[in-house]
């Protein structure tokens, strides 16, 4: 009981230590440098990802996954699904903004920093948030009956709370909507790695997930005033989301569970 209470210490630890650093070290480079933001995101991501895979490495957190599990096509439709809905999502961005494919041809490497910046970005809160965090609840729950939902719910909630740091350029009510649909969206890629058993799967559907929004150069726009009701949209994907995770969770399908 004391080292897994000792685990719970250690990942609490390291996610508000990652929280922090990231804070940080972002600002710092912003008031000591004359980098661009998309370049201070992408040193950030990769210097927090080297420094949690040391971190994990050294003091054995958890296992991180990434070789997919050799399901069936019926096992693998549940965590394909999504990745294909967001790939028409995408599909469809273009569609809307029939210029845009043009104009990303023409500043190619303004767009390919874009990419670089949400890869990076995206890969850091999965090898967090999936790998470390939901992997250490799993351990840490490991004989209880719930031990799958409790690590979804919590994980998906630190996930939703680390967003908290969007205060800092956006509005209360735009960050309120993110922590809504984050939460949900961390119920539902936790429930991919674990099905999946490969951190690949989440992380794909995470990048389709943010893609039109960076492209749309409105991840990094400034803040704007936004009324109520726009939290509408951000509780129906929490629906939708918990919906999918719950259904695709069911206590009897051990073999998905073997972490």
């Amino acid at each position: 009981m004391t080292s897994r209470k000792n685990l719970l210490i250690q990942i609490l630890l390291v996610w508000l230590g990652s929280l922090v650093f990231t804070i940080g070290f972002e600002n710092l480079l912003a008031y000591s440098t004359q980098l661009s933001q998309y370049t201070i995101v992408v040193l950030n991501s990769l210097l927090s990802i080297g420094i949690l895979y040391l971190v994990n490495h050294k003091y054995k957190l958890t296992k991180v996954f990434i070789k997919p599990a050799h399901d069936t096509w019926l096992d693998k439709s549940v965590y394909i699904i999504p990745i294909l809905l967001y790939a028409l999502r995408l599909l469809l961005f273009f569609v809307d903004e029939p210029g845009k494919l043009s104009l990303i041809v023409n500043h190619i490497p303004h767009y390919l920093m874009i990419l670089l910046v949400v890869v990076t970005s995206v890969f850091f809160e999965e090898y967090i948030d999936r790998g470390l965090v939901f992997g250490a609840l799993l351990v840490y729950f490991k004989n209880h009956k719930w031990r799958v939902q409790l690590s979804i719910l919590l994980s998906a909630s630190m996930f939703s709370l680390s967003h908290l740091m969007n205060l800092l350029n956006q509005n209360v009510i735009q960050t309120l909507g993110q922590m809504i649909y984050t939460f949900g969206f961390g119920c539902l890629v936790s429930m991919l790695y674990i099905r999946s058993r490969s951190l690949l799967i989440p992380f794909a559907t995470h990048f389709l997930f943010n893609l039109p929004s960076f492209l749309d150069d409105s991840a990094f726009s400034a803040t704007h005033s936004v009324a109520l009701t726009s939290l509408i949209g951000p509780i129906v994907l929490l629906i939708i989301f918990l919906t999918y995770t719950f259904v695709f969770i069911n206590k009897d399908e051990t073999k998905h569970y073997q972490f």
